[in-house]
């Protein structure tokens, strides 16, 4: 017998993907369905009500409710109050598993990038649509749907003219990676790194308004979209938690490289976003103002990002 042969587990587990160790869990009931990614996702919204999760590297949410019909990069950006928000990538995404009760835990369905790297994870409830994730589960292969292509200029003068919807979809194409590469030189665009910390107190203050705020948490292939009042934001050791309703934002702070004020035009012209990057250059989550807002919304969240700009 290998007298090394717990270490050697360990590293064969350390290079096993998400899928696989979840897979190879002891235990483990459940199983691989059939059904593409992009089929799942318009199926979400029969789920009823789920607790819905999205982790990013450093950063975690979880909002619990309905699902909305899930966008995709072209499509608008929707983010109806009180449903929970997803937009999919569907040409990164590679699979679905489902999983059944065991010990405490409920019902899952988790989906997966083609690298095998966890996306997002729904939750059933005891007020969930077991037919609707019985029917996830036996729903047939079809062929898989390909997303829409983002452009692929990174320049000055292209991120001048982009709007929200470029700015999210580059994201989402590539975990932010190009997007990252292209941020040094948009200084002359207002764009500025920011102390992460700064953020944390600046989203303190705007809780204490209770400010709408656009939360975005970037998983692999994954948007989960919440917009509606900041309700708290407080630090509990080095993690920010953000309460939006139902919606709670977990931000290990030690775990964010880099924080960046960015600007992108929006429904009210300019609009400011933070945009949170860990120590793979990954876009892990974009807090910004989207949609029809009040002016002394706008004047107030913009007025807190100069102060942040201006401090780091």
């Amino acid at each position: 017998m290998c007298p090394h042969r717990c270490e050697c587990r360990c590293a064969a587990l350390a290079r096993m993907s998400d899928l696989d160790a979840l897979l190879a869990r002891p235990g483990f009931r459940g199983g691989l369905i059939d059904a593409a990614p992009a089929v799942v996702g318009k199926m979400l919204p029969l789920s009823g009500d789920v607790v819905a999760i999205t982790v990013a590297g450093p950063v975690a949410v979880n909002d619990s409710g309905k699902y909305a019909v899930p966008t995709v990069p072209g499509d608008p950006l929707v983010c109806t109050p009180g449903l929970v928000s997803l937009r999919l990538n569907t040409s990164i995404l590679g699979s679905v598993v489902t999983t059944d009760a065991e010990q405490h835990l409920p019902p899952t369905l988790r989906m997966f990038d083609t690298h095998g790297s966890s996306s997002h994870t729904t939750y059933l409830t005891p007020a969930s649509d077991r037919l609707a994730f019985e029917a996830m589960r036996t729903a047939p292969s079809t062929a898989r749907e390909t997303s829409s292509p983002v452009p692929s200029a990174n320049t000055p003068a292209f991120w001048a003219e982009a709007d929200q919807l470029t700015q999210l979809d580059f994201i989402l194409a590539d975990g932010g990676s190009e997007r990252r590469n292209g941020l040094v030189a948009l200084g002359a665009l207002g764009y500025r790194r920011i102390d992460p910390h700064l953020m944390a107190a600046g989203m303190e203050h705007l809780s204490y308004q209770q400010l709408p705020v656009t939360t975005v948490v970037a998983g692999n292939g994954c948007l989960q979209i919440h917009r509606g009042d900041l309700d708290a934001a407080a630090m509990f050791g080095g993690t920010l938690t953000l309460a939006s309703d139902t919606c709670r934002t977990m931000i290990d702070l030690n775990g964010v490289s880099e924080c960046w004020l960015t600007r992108t035009h929006g429904v009210h012209g300019l609009t400011s976003s933070i945009e949170m990057y860990d120590f793979r250059r990954k876009c892990v989550a974009v807090f910004t103002q989207t949609g029809p807002t009040e002016s002394a919304v706008m004047g107030l969240w913009e007025d807190v990002m100069s102060s942040i700009s201006a401090a780091s």
